[in-house]
């Protein structure tokens, strides 16, 4: 065998060598891609989550639970137009959002069950803030006539600032 044919022997040799690599890759390639189809199929048959996908919900009230089962919250709409959102349980820490017809109200308690601040929006919206849920110690109110008054009092409740 002269060099000249050795030559294209060798090359051919590389190519069969490379085509055997690329025929490899290959069937891997329509393998995966058969499995990837007849997959979903078989998976069709296994029971379906309980738990279901909807692009709209409707209801007129949620409610919110927490791992044990305890309601620790809720949205709800009432007959006259109010809306109510809490989130928290009774008694405790928990926020409080109420929008009526004619006011909006936001109200934050504190661990012990009490309201720790209000923020009232209305024709005279105001800003209340207490440390024991009983009177406002810290109060920021508005009049009919677009006015605005400010309220401080001491730990025994006396007026300490007004204006105006």
């Amino acid at each position: 065998m002269n060099p000249e044919l050795q030559t294209v022997v060798d090359r051919l040799e590389l190519a069969e060598r490379q085509s055997r690599g690329w025929k490899m890759m290959t069937m891997a390639a329509l393998a995966l891609a058969v499995v990837a189809l007849v997959l979903p199929l078989l998976r069709g048959n296994e029971p379906k989550s309980d738990r279901a996908k909807f692009s709209v919900v409707e209801a007129n009230r949620f409610l919110l639970r927490d791992v044990h089962g305890a309601v620790v919250g809720g949205l709800e709409s009432a007959s006259d137009g109010t809306l109510r959102l809490v989130l928290g349980q009774r008694g405790g820490a928990s926020a409080h959002i109420v929008v009526q017809p004619h006011e909006s109200q936001i109200t934050l308690n504190a661990p012990d069950g009490q309201w720790r601040a209000v923020l009232a929006g209305s024709n005279q919206p105001s800003l209340s803030l207490s440390p024991d849920g009983r009177a406002a110690n810290a109060a920021l109110m508005t009049r009919d006539d677009g006015t605005g008054s400010v309220l401080l009092r001491d730990a025994l409740g006396r007026p300490r600032f007004r204006a105006p």
